[in-house]
């Protein structure tokens, strides 16, 4: 780099393009759409039903961030990429080129949940040398394709 500022990443591997984490993100996100969907339907099937009172508008509210941390939880204890990076043909490695640990993988979950669920967190790698956000970063992990050899992965 041309930059006097010291780089953090001691791998080869390649940081994985801002649009390619977004499409991830989007990825899981639409999982959790789905998953949020699937309590609805559940709650109507079960009998609720959706008078939008000032306490059901709470409840419905507070219910899609409990499933999206539901979600984010459930892949950080299994210790493995969401589907959302699987899709993408991502996967996460440490600074070293290590597999990360349960430890690294929670503080990327809490990383992601400190930078409001990723937006303000992928925007900041497009400021950042190494293109690193916010739980990059706290954790010591980054997202590198599968296939790093292919053309669609060359930054210009």
């Amino acid at each position: 780099m041309g930059t006097t500022v010291e780089a953090v990443i001691l791998c080869e591997s390649p940081v994985a393009t801002t649009l390619h984490r977004a499409v991830a993100a989007a990825l899981d996100w639409a999982m959790v759409l789905i998953g949020f969907g699937l309590f609805l339907l559940g709650f109507l099937l079960a009998g609720g039903a959706f008078a939008f009172t000032k306490t059901s508008a709470v409840v419905f509210a507070g219910t899609l961030p409990l499933v999206a941390v539901t979600y984010g939880l459930m892949w950080t204890i299994a210790g493995t990429e969401t589907p959302g990076m699987r899709w993408a043909q991502l996967r996460l490695t440490t600074f070293d080129g290590f597999k990360p640990a349960l430890k690294h993988r929670v503080l990327r979950f809490a990383g992601s949940c400190l930078s409001l669920c990723t937006i303000i967190g992928l925007l900041w790698s497009l400021a950042d040398e190494e293109s690193l956000n916010w739980q990059d970063h706290i954790s010591r992990t980054f997202p590198t394709p599968l296939a790093s050899d292919t053309q669609i992965f060359h930054r210009q």
